[in-house]
């Protein structure tokens, strides 16, 4: 997850003197990170800044302990278009890269009972296609069961005043009630948006296998997720002229290469989505200005936060992360929403399936989970919230806000909404075809959901004693020249300004069993070492303060069995 934001920080970690670094305190300053792109203009000041406040009477039909039923279609003609696909070739992509725009199938899509489509309800009678269907998810598209995204054709009208119906396994969620639970959480939170779930199950009868009457197939719950677009924004309040954006690799770094104006000739739409992805205006001069500003290290940074964001909000989704313990945010798995007349950026939530102890529990591995992916640590590869929380009182405010939600996001309401879903979530995963592909043992379900139910309290008091750990930092590549190696690495960082040393190791293997260096105690971050023979070879680096709290650095190694070592990487000489 953090491997692929290294380029950024390590353009910061070349740009630093760091042989004449010493003890890393808060009066440490960070380095321009990367080359400013052209600066957009910028406009006259203005005084709108409104609040983020949604329409919640959009949420007043939801029923969170209901099922309903879609059935899916799959038509003949897609064996006859012009780039034939059958619904079982779409089902064995399992690369994200292999998942692209053209590899879709035109569907039918009918709302209905447990008996089949049903007179009045969405699609009834139709017998052409009214959808395309393509493959939803990153890691999730590795998982014998997919997730789902289904466009609605323009000529098919909404269903439940929506075009785009995500359907979500959660196949790696043992509950398969984390990400409904995240966002009935959000509707009760100020300063941020929710989104509309719905449990789901669905049926799917396939007319590309050959089988002229093919049967509809059971294919379980699902989760379906309202999708952030144009007619979310309309529909929750929000200003749908407006901009936004959703995280697919960013760290509010200014990209220079890749996120340029529409208008600029080097314009690549798709570079520029494999940072951001756009889902509102294109006009990206107001984001462009923003990030100019968050990375211009001679600007003070609660005047430029301050310009460009709103605090509450900021605070709230931080806090939110916190308690529900979700810690796939801090690159992906958020949208940025700007109005189209302010200057301001909020953050909306989107993902939470990895939320409420998922390293914890079956499906995740505790050992997957690095030292730092915990409170402020966890983002701190991001520009916004490195230079926001380096302010003290910035700090103490999220420590206010996380104390304020954990009113709401409580052991009672949590046990409340769960008893809600239960009745539902329970039936489906006791049965084919999701017991089938469940990642734990159904007798041990109901321990499962009592041990989230307690999660907020253990998240803010883990949250509250992380404060006291130092930074994580990015390893450096190692420079090799005349025989000798020079090893550098970022800069860690104490938030209460305990003076700071590092641990270099070098083995040759991962585990650190047998380290052939081991030198403690040091106040810079680089070191040269001579001697060193050809080989395979692992490094690691870890800072601690002078109350013995230590930290790691982001970067992990993987081995050849996936199993992951963390703060540390490998190199060899020839």
């Amino acid at each position: 997850m953090k491997q692929t934001r290294r380029s950024g920080w390590l353009a910061l970690l070349l740009a630093l003197s760091v042989a004449a670094a010493g003890g890393c305190t808060p009066d440490a300053e960070v380095s321009q990170p990367q080359e400013q792109g052209a600066r957009s203009a910028v406009p006259p000041a203005g005084e709108y800044a409104p609040k983020l406040q949604e329409n919640r009477l959009v949420y007043e039909k939801d029923q969170p302990g209901s099922v309903v039923h879609l059935y899916i279609t799959v038509t003949e003609d897609n064996l006859t278009a012009e780039r034939p696909m059958t619904w079982a070739e779409l089902n064995r992509i399992a690369n994200e890269a292999d998942s692209t725009a053209g590899r879709k199938l035109n569907v039918i899509v009918q709302e209905g009972t447990d008996q089949g489509p049903q007179k009045g309800m969405f699609g009834y009678g139709t017998h052409e296609p009214n959808a395309s269907i393509t493959l939803r998810g990153k890691s999730s598209i590795r998982a014998p069961q997919k997730s789902y995204k289904i466009k609605l054709f323009d000529n098919a009208g909404y269903w439940r005043d929506q075009r785009t119906i995500n359907l979500n396994k959660h196949a790696s969620d043992f509950t398969r009630l984390r990400n409904k639970l995240s966002f009935d959480y959000f509707k009760q939170l100020p300063d941020i948006t929710s989104l509309r779930t719905q449990f789901v199950h669905l049926h799917v009868r396939d007319l590309t296998s050959g089988r002229a009457q093919a049967p509809f197939e059971d294919y379980g719950l699902y989760t379906q997720i309202e999708q952030p677009n144009k007619s979310f924004l309309r529909t929750h309040g929000l200003d749908p002229y407006g901009h936004l954006y959703k995280a697919s690799n960013f760290e509010f770094f200014r990209y220079p290469d890749k996120l340029k104006t529409a208008d600029d000739p080097a314009y690549d739409k798709q570079a520029f989505e494999s940072v951001l992805e756009i889902n509102g205006s294109s006009d990206h001069a107001k984001l462009l200005r923003m990030l100019d500003d968050v990375n211009d290290m001679s600007q003070d940074f609660d005047d430029v936060f301050d310009r460009h964001f709103d605090r509450d909000n900021f605070l709230t989704w931080m806090a939110a992360n916190i308690l529900m313990d979700n810690v796939d945010t801090s690159t992906q798995n958020f949208f940025l929403y700007s109005p189209l007349n302010a200057e301001k950026w909020y953050f909306l939530p989107w993902d939470y399936d990895g939320a409420f102890g998922y390293y914890g529990g079956p499906g995740g591995d505790p050992r997957e989970r690095s030292l730092w992916q915990r409170g402020i640590q966890n983002y701190w590869g991001s520009v916004v919230a490195n230079r926001f929380f380096k302010n003290p009182q910035n700090v103490e405010q999220l420590v206010a806000k996380v104390r304020e939600l954990r009113a709401i996001i409580n052991p009672e309401n949590t046990r409340r909404m769960i008893e809600t879903y239960k009745p539902v979530v329970s039936a489906y995963v006791r049965r084919e075809p999701d017991i089938r592909y469940l990642p734990g043992r159904v007798d041990l379900y109901e321990q499962e959901l009592e041990r989230i139910i307690h999660l907020p309290v253990e998240n803010e008091q883990a949250f509250i004693a992380s404060l006291q750990a130092p930074m994580p930092y990015f390893l450096g590549d190692v420079e090799q020249a005349n025989g000798a190696l020079t090893f550098r690495w970022g800069m860690s960082y104490d938030l209460q300004g305990d003076e700071l040393t590092y641990r270099f190791q070098l083995a040759k293997e991962p585990s650190f069993a047998r380290p052939l260096v081991d030198r403690d105690g040091l106040k810079g971050t680089s070191l040269v070492l001579n001697g060193i023979g050809k080989g395979h070879y692992f490094w690691r680096v870890t800072v601690k303060d002078a109350k013995g709290h230590i930290m790691t650095a982001f970067d992990n190694f993987f081995d050849e069995n996936g199993s992951v070592y963390h703060g540390v990487r490998d190199f060899y000489v020839n």
